[in-house]
């Protein structure tokens, strides 16, 4: 697989009940409470994603901790992929009104085997907002990185995040509330020796109460799509 269509599925992959419940005065939906829980994770967990309906295709792994610090408190995500490689690192800060990215690391491979660690520049950092109008509010998230293995090309991934509304979601048999995000993708690649490619996809996240990102989906065509 070419180096920069694996960078696109790690950063990329990096997933309609009508709102009928109590907003606060500002009329927006207070959804912190249906992030992952932040001030409970400073011990750190593992999030398993099993992939739905391809089982040819590996389970992913984010390892999360929290750390404290000088009244700050950072939320740290490692992405492994099925074979436990690491393939990025994300750090995001909380503040009052959402999560905010402010580092991100993606690790390539090389064809003899040597690990890359590649910086991205955070040029809109909306991780996840606290508070959202139904469903108007738009969330923009946009990073971008250069392909170390071919000089003057690169990636821009533009992600805009809407809140659509509340559904349910099971896990270990318990009912949870939960939240309905909708994910619309740009990805600018650039080659300089070919120009500009510009895929757009669509996508689904849903986050339950207590537990966060519960399931995830991409629509790369009409026919395909990854589900987790």
């Amino acid at each position: 697989m070419k180096i920069i269509s694996f960078l696109t599925k790690v950063v990329s992959s990096l997933i309609l009940v009508s709102c009928f419940i109590a907003c606060n005065n500002d009329n927006r939906k207070d959804i912190e409470a249906y992030y992952f829980p932040v001030d409970d994770l400073e011990d750190g967990l593992v999030y398993e994603y099993r992939p739905v309906g391809q089982d040819s295709i590996g389970h992913d792994y984010w390892y999360y901790i929290t750390v404290k610090q000088d009244g700050q408190t950072h939320f740290v995500g490692n992405y492994y992929d099925a074979e436990l490689n690491v393939r990025q690192l994300v750090r995001e800060e909380k503040v009052e009104n959402g999560m905010l990215l402010q580092d991100m690391y993606l690790y390539a491979t090389d064809t003899l085997g040597k690990q890359m660690k590649i910086s991205v520049e955070v040029q809109a950092n909306n991780a996840y907002p606290f508070k959202v109008s139904d469903p108007s509010g738009i969330f923009l998230y946009k990073v971008k990185w250069n392909d170390p293995y071919e000089e003057g090309s690169h990636t821009t991934l533009i992600r805009n995040r809407r809140y659509i509304g509340d559904t349910t979601y099971i896990y270990q048999g318990k009912t949870y509330p939960a939240i309905q995000i909708e994910l619309k993708e740009l990805i600018e690649n650039f080659r300089a020796n070919d120009g500009y490619a510009e895929p757009q996809y669509s996508g689904l996240e849903v986050y339950a109460k207590g537990l966060g990102l519960v399931y995830y989906r991409k629509d790369i065509s009409e026919e395909f799509r990854f589900e987790y």
